[in-house]
C-alpha cells in the first residue's frame, strides 16, 4: 500500500536521526532530531501536558506527608501521554494551546480524535451517541484548524475500525463509520506537518493482525502514516512490535506503527476480573515514550492512554475518562518494585532534568 505525502515521510525522517543522538533511553520527553526550523541545540521532543490532573492529586499527597507518592504521581504527570478530543466544550482551544506550546519549545505533541458516532459500540464505558455524520466532519474540520500548521502525532478513533470488524455496529453504522474514518484521515493528513495514525486494535482481539488489511485500507489508511497498536491496551511490548510487523507486511511494507506502552509493564491481566481490560489488577508502567525504538517499522512507543485516566466504572475505577490517581499511583509502584527485583523489562522509567513541562 503506498503512502503519500512525501513531506510526512521526510518530517519523521529528520526525527528517525534521534538514533544518532546520545539521550536517556527512558526520556520523559524523548529526544528527536532537530527540525528544519530547530538547531542541533533544541531537539525536537514528545510534549507533556502541564495542566494534568495528576500535579494537583500530587500536590495533595505531598501536603499530607507521602512525599514519596507524590513524587511518583508527579513523575507520571510530567511524562508525555496523549491529548484526547472527545467532542467536549472548550477542548479545541486545548487543542491550540498544546500544539502553539509544543512549537515554541520544538516538542511534539500527541492528539488523539475520539468522538465518532456509536463510539465504543463494544467495550460501551467510553460509549457516546455522539455527534451525527455532519456534526462529525465538522468537528473533524475544527481540530484540523486546532492543529493547523503544527507538528503533531494524531491518533484517529481508538477502536473505530475494530467495532466494525468485530461486528458491533449494524451495516448501515459500519458503512457510514468506514465513510467518515476516510475523511478524518484524509482531512488530518492533510495538515502540513502531521503524522497521522488510525487505530487497529491489538493482538489479544485479534489474533491474526492480516485480516485487519482490507479494512484499514477501506478506512483510509492510505492518507496516513499508518496504524496504532494496544492503545489502551497490556499487551506486552515484544508481542504487541511482532504483531505490528506482521500487520505491516499484509499492508505491503508502507505503512508504520505507533505502539501504546502505558501499562504493559507486567502485560495482560490473566486474573478473574472481567472485562480483563478494565483497570485490572496488578499492572505496571511500561516503557517510557521514545521516538525510533529501534523494532523495523516501529515509529514510537506512546503512552496513547494517559495512565492517571479510568477505564470505566469496574475494579473499583470511576466513569471512564476520569483521573483515578490511586491506580495511577498502583501502576508507578509495580513498576519500581518490578525494578528493583531486576523484573522489569527495561529499567525503570524516569523523569530527567531538563524535561518538557
Amino acid at each position: 500500500m503506498s503512502l503519500p505525502h512525501s513531506t510526512r515521510r521526510r518530517n519523521w525522517g529528520m526525527l528517525a536521526l534521534a538514533a544518532a543522538v546520545t539521550v536517556p533511553l527512558v526520556c520523559a520527553a524523548a529526544c528527536g532530531s532537530p527540525s528544519s526550523a530547530a538547531t542541533a541545540a533544541t531537539p525536537l521532543r514528545l510534549y507533556a501536558y502541564p495542566a494534568s490532573t495528576l500535579f494537583a492529586a500530587a500536590a495533595l499527597l505531598k501536603i499530607n506527608g507521602h512525599k514519596k507518592e507524590a513524587a511518583e504521581l508527579k513523575a507520571i504527570a510530567r511524562t508525555p501521554s496523549g491529548v484526547w478530543a472527545t467532542g467536549q466544550p472548550g477542548e479545541m482551544q486545548q487543542v491550540r494551546q498544546v500544539t502553539q506550546a509544543a512549537t515554541q519549545t520544538h516538542a511534539i505533541p500527541v492528539i488523539v480524535a475520539y468522538n465518532l458516532p456509536a463510539r465504543d459500540a463494544c467495550g460501551k464505558f467510553s460509549a457516546a451517541s455522539g455527534p451525527t455524520a455532519v456534526q462529525y466532519k465538522n468537528w473533524v474540520g475544527q481540530l484540523a484548524a486546532a492543529i493547523g500548521t503544527g507538528d503533531d502525532i494524531v491518533i484517529v478513533e481508538p477502536d473505530g475500525l475494530p467495532d466494525i470488524v468485530r461486528g458491533c455496529l449494524s451495516e448501515a453504522q459500519g458503512s457510514q463509520r468506514y465513510q467518515l474514518l476516510r475523511y478524518a484521515m484524509q482531512h488530518l493528513a492533510a495538515l502540513p506537518h502531521t503524522l497521522v495514525y488510525l487505530d487497529a486494535g491489538n493482538p489479544s482481539t485479534f489474533g491474526d493482525p492480516a485480516q485487519l488489511a482490507g479494512p484499514l485500507g477501506r478506512a483510509g489508511l492510505r492518507y496516513g502514516r499508518g496504524f496504532s497498536a494496544n492503545v489502551a491496551n497490556f499487551q506486552w511490548t515484544a508481542t504487541v512490535v511482532a504483531w505490528s510487523q506482521q500487520l505491516e507486511r499484509a499492508l505491503g511494507g508502507s505503512a508504520r506503527a505507533v505502539i501504546d506502552t502505558s501499562r504493559n509493564g507486567r502485560g495482560p491481566y490473566t486474573g478473574p476480573d472481567a472485562p480483563r481490560w478494565c483497570n485490572p489488577p496488578g499492572r505496571a508502567l511500561g516503557p517510557a515514550p521514545r521516538l525510533d525504538p529501534g523494532p523495523a517499522g516501529i515509529d514510537a512507543y506512546l503512552w496513547i492512554k494517559d495512565p492517571g485516566s479510568s477505564d470505566g466504572p469496574c475494579n473499583g475505577g470511576p466513569a471512564a475518562g476520569l483521573y483515578w490517581p490511586q491506580y495511577a499511583l498502583a501502576l508507578a509502584e509495580s513498576r519500581a518494585a518490578d525494578a528493583a527485583a531486576g523484573r522489569g523489562r527495561s529499567r525503570l522509567w524516569r523523569q530527567p532534568s531538563g524535561g518538557q513541562l
